[in-house]
């Protein structure tokens, strides 16, 4: 990754959201910071709208026990870069934060609409404690569209358990690498776990190599904008086609994040 040295700065005003983010793992803040505006927000928010009320009444993937059951993706696997979806993903100041907690320029991985919803029977998949091994270090955006609190099942996170964090021991595990509340407190202590609750325009970013769960939802839904930030050097495959791309137009971080390469 050294020929990806080099990232802008975040400007001043999110120097804090990535000092928190570096020292916890996770920070919740919201559109108008990062952004520096909101008419995206309401821009994404009406296509988010839109795709919701045009969501499949069965979803293929919700094969019983999956996470499927209760979680549905309604993106796409290519954007135009004109995108709104696309633009908030690739603007400078979300890419400044991702870039200054990696200290890397960063590669758009994936991109997409989430949807969870309540579902019966016990916590499962990625509603028990696990951690990603999508790179050594990597950042996810959550961008918020709808109201999000305990009943709807946010994100869950330790705080601390992130590759820059202090409590990295491995708490016991099942065969799939999940663990339950109890497993995970001998590690690290409810007292440092963060509820990632927030009204729409919430923006949450987190390393999720770290340990987090979804809280399982007990009412309400739950619509939420998900990118994800790697290194040049991931684990796991790119889950994203860009298209419509005018080179000339892109900072270098945004060529970056669209090429996976330098310049």
């Amino acid at each position: 990754n050294r020929d990806r040295s080099g990232p802008g700065a975040p400007p001043s005003e999110l120097a804090d959201v990535t000092e928190r983010l570096r020292r916890n793992g996770v920070v919740i803040t919201d559109f108008a910071t990062v952004f520096g505006e909101t008419a995206l927000f309401d821009e994404a928010a009406a296509e988010v709208r839109r795709r919701y009320e045009a969501r499949p009444k069965d979803d293929p993937a919700a094969g019983e026990g999956s996470k499927g059951t209760f979680l549905t993706k309604l993106g796409d696997a290519s954007y135009d870069v004109s995108h709104v979806f696309t633009r908030i993903a690739l603007h400078p100041r979300a890419l400044a934060v991702a870039n200054g907690y990696l200290k890397l320029r960063s590669t758009l991985r994936a991109l997409d609409v989430w949807h969870t919803h309540p579902t019966e029977g016990p916590a499962i998949q990625t509603q028990l404690w696990h951690r990603d091994g999508d790179d050594v270090v990597n950042v996810k955006m959550f961008v918020y569209f709808t109201d999000v609190r305990r009943a709807a099942g946010p994100l869950c996170y330790a705080r601390g358990t992130h590759p820059y964090g202090d409590r990295r021991e491995l708490p016991e595990r099942d065969a799939e690498a999940r663990s339950n509340d109890e497993q995970l407190s001998a590690i690290a202590p409810e007292s440092e776990w963060v509820l990632c609750e927030g009204e729409p325009g919430t923006v949450v970013f987190a390393d999720t190599c770290g340990y987090h769960k979804q809280l399982k939802p007990e009412a309400g839904e739950r619509m939420l904008l998900v990118a994800h930030y790697v290194s040049g050097r991931p684990y796991v495959p790119r889950a994203i086609e860009l298209t419509g791309v005018d080179d000339s137009s892109l900072s270098d971080d945004q060529f970056v994040a669209v090429h996976d390469r330098p310049r």
